[in-house]
């Protein structure tokens, strides 16, 4: 006789599905996509419900052990994210246990987690006498008493903080309040705002050219199929408005939408337009990123799972959000490398977005005024709809840009971290009470610590890295592995007292601003000054409210922030990651320039951006003071297809990394040499060479690129290799596949 039974994919290490009989009671309850516990070996573990089938147990040459429980009523993954698991395992070559880790968070395998509120309500009228005798006896109790008559209604016991815990306990004891608890949904920046001029929750009137553009969204929609749509449009073009029209067109036919920022910083101020802007409860818009408690990812996940949630808004992980009828994924600043995940497993946010949006013949919208190169190759081919916005809503205009060549600043006996023409500028704009953004890709003090009489330069023990001075701990700090050291007296070297510093971080920036413009209120915004959860816009209210002149920060600053009261932007030092030995250098610094750019002029007054360099003349230089994006992309494409970079080919790139920096190098040359007899002249090999980053946490790394038009293939024959060389125990194999970062 047949049996019900389930694959299930497991949280165990077996790297595969595994077949439990469905018992009796949960025949009729359990469907595919369902959290489950199961025996597994000698121990139990949970795992998602994949597919359900009949099968004959008393002919199975293996025994087949029961599903032990269902964890939720409820499916948490749908048939797209089942699929999506598949298609992720396939092209990220990673194993099933490290997906459902990331996808569905501990907080939901966990237990507990859940938030109960206590709620009052009166239960009981008293009469004349007994009224009498309690205002007489006890007036607090009364004034509650009174208080609960007249409101007639239920209240939080919080809500009550003006009664006495006493007062409240007496009554309850008594029979006179009744006493409830319900579980309380906690809702991410509910109470929470982000201040921003000109977005007061009314309709927004879309200019002709976003008209334009949202018309075109609305008829992918209404066909309801799969479709991308790359926007392309200037900073302050109006993107976020053409998105939340896209997100009202899909709430009004029934359907949900997930929108992805670049970083966990950006979502409250999304989070408020949105909120503002649709016509729907706060719990339905729900929040979704690493910087959650446990409990409000608990709240958060189940909110989407079982149907209550409209919209997810978040950063990188969002992208999993369990949402039922997903029609619309919005990616916004789409060439932000922020959507690479750095750890196992190495996905891509915007590229997973891109293939969920298939599963579920959604439309996928990609913005940004500086796309990446490989999307605009895409548009260019007609695999994406190209659709442009070369207007600012408000009518203002770019800012103008000025290049200022530090050499001849230098040449001019002038060594200071800000220039001449920076400083004229900064003491115009702060006479006419106007604010400045100063922008420098560096955090800390002091970027390299060396001694004057020898060759010593303070490194990481544990990373090939120097370490960075950070002033207000007077200590030196690894931004690799947070290793951290006291500032040497005298050079552990030779003896000697000529400790000097090198290079220039935020901190260092901000303490040169404030002596060359003492009555100017200055702030630094980086990751160690938004360490808390509510720091990051708490500093950008206090800018807005004009509380703040001059903001010094990272790429913090660079993105998706409006301040119209903002007229200089200063790009301190770009010099650096223009000449990092990465093919992706060039686009990623014209994309810093014009994103920090794009910060000012965003109001009634004209914007200028003084760009400090030693590279005035360069094509890239040039090109970003014009804006000019398609000519940038024309070049790129020019340069990397003569050396086979991406877009032309995907990169998957091997890490090899061991304690033995002997053994690791053999091992990745051995690689080597049985993968190019395997490639068979399908892909190109290069390297091993040592990683940019030579040495992390004390393990030495050399890096193995394969190049190639098809990554499956390439997968196919490291696979093979990594068989192979399965009793090398002592080095790591780790696989990314279309890497961003080359470090």
């Amino acid at each position: 006789m047949g049996c019900l039974c389930a694959e299930v994919l497991t949280f165990g290490m077996f790297d595969g599905s595994l077949l439990y009989a469905i018992p009796r009671g949960l025949e009729n309850i359990l469907t595919d996509g369902m959290l489950v516990r199961v025996p597994f070996g000698r121990t139990k573990t949970l795992g998602v419900t994949i597919h359900t089938c009949q099968m004959d147990l008393n002919k199975s040459s293996f025994q087949v052990k029961e599903i032990l429980n269902i964890e939720y009523d409820f499916p948490l993954l749908g048939a797209d994210m089942i699929k999506l698991i598949f298609w992720m395992r396939k092209y990220y070559a990673v194993s099933y246990k490290s997906l459902l880790e990331t996808i569905i968070p501990l907080a939901i395998r966990g237990n507990g987690g859940f938030k109960f509120v206590t709620k009052l309500s009166l239960i009981k009228t008293l009469s004349k006498e007994d009224c009498e005798v309690l205002r007489r006896r006890s007036p607090k109790q009364y004034t509650l008493y009174e208080f609960l008559l007249k409101s007639n209604g239920t209240f939080e016991k919080s809500e009550l903080k003006s009664f006495s815990t006493s007062a409240i306990n007496s009554l309850v004891d008594k029979g006179i309040i009744g006493e409830t608890f319900e579980r309380a949904n906690r809702i991410v920046y509910a109470s929470q705002t982000f201040e921003e001029s000109g977005h007061n929750g009314k309709d927004v009137i879309l200019t002709t050219e976003q008209l334009n553009v949202a018309t075109d969204i609305a008829e992918s929609l209404a066909k309801g199929k799969f479709c991308t749509h790359l926007i392309h449009g200037i900073t302050g073009s109006g993107k976020t408005e053409v998105y939340l029209h896209a997100i009202k067109n899909v709430l009004e036919s029934g359907g949900n939408a997930i929108y992805l920022v670049p970083e966990l910083t950006l979502t409250p101020q999304t989070v408020h337009r949105i909120r503002r802007g649709v016509n729907l409860p706060a719990a339905q818009v729900v929040v979704w990123h690493s910087g959650l408690s446990e409990g409000e990812r608990r709240d958060a996940w189940l909110a989407m799972a079982n149907g209550e949630a409209k919209i997810v808004i978040g950063a990188r992980s969002a992208i999993f959000a369990p949402l039922k009828n997903t029609k619309i994924i919005i990616v916004d600043e789409e060439h932000e490398t922020t959507y690479k995940q750095a750890e196992t497993p190495r996905y891509h946010a915007r590229d997973v977005a891109v293939y969920r949006a298939k599963l579920c013949n959604a439309v996928c919208i990609l913005g940004s005024a500086t796309p990446s190169i490989e999307s605009l190759f895409n548009a260019s081919l007609n695999r994406y709809r190209l659709n442009t916005l070369k207007n600012r809503i408000d009518g203002s205009t770019l800012p103008r840009i000025e290049v200022v060549d530090m050499r001849h600043e230098h040449s001019m006996g002038k060594s200071n971290i800000i220039s001449l023409r920076l400083r004229e500028l900064v003491e115009d704009r702060l006479a006419k009470h106007e604010q400045i953004i100063l922008f420098l890709n560096k955090r800390g003090y002091s970027s390299v610590v060396f001694c004057k009489n020898c060759d010593y330069v303070a490194t990481c023990p544990h990373c090939s890295t120097s370490l960075t001075y950070h002033r207000q701990q007077n200590a030196l700090r690894c931004h690799t592995c947070n290793y951290i050291e006291s500032l040497p007296a005298k050079c552990p070297k030779c003896g000697g007292y000529d400790i000097l510093q090198s290079g220039v971080g935020t901190q260092k920036l901000m303490g040169v601003i404030c002596t060359l413009f003492p009555l100017a209120k200055v702030e630094r915004l980086d990751s160690d000054t938004t360490t808390t959860k509510d720091s990051f816009y708490k500093i950008l209210n206090r800018f807005r409210n004009g509380e703040i002149d001059i903001l010094v920060g990272t790429q913090m600053i660079s993105k998706g922030l409006d301040f119209p009261n903002v007229s200089l932007v200063g790009i301190i030092n770009m010099d650096n990651a223009m000449n990092f030995p990465d093919f992706r250098s060039n686009e990623r610094v014209f994309q810093s320039i014009i994103q920090v750019s794009g910060r000012a002029g965003r109001g009634n007054k004209p914007g200028i951006v003084v760009i400090q360099t030693n590279f005035p003349s360069s094509d890239l230089v040039k090109l970003a003071i014009q804006n000019d994006v398609e000519s940038f992309f024309r070049n790129e494409l020019m340069a990397r297809s003569e050396f086979f970079y991406p877009p032309f080919s995907h990169i998957v790139r091997l890490i090899f990394s061991g304690k033995n920096e002997v053994k690791t190098e053999f091992l990745a040359k051995k690689t080597c040499d049985d993968l190019r007899k395997r490639s068979q002249g399908l892909f190109e090999l290069r390297g091993p060479a040592p990683a940019v980053m030579y040495k992390v946490k004390d393990r030495f790394r050399f890096s193995l690129m394969c190049f190639s038009k098809n990554v499956g293939t390439v997968l196919e024959k490291i696979h093979e290799s990594m068989e192979a060389f399965k009793g090398t125990k002592d080095v790591i194999w780790t696989i990314d596949v279309d890497l961003v970062d080359m470090m």
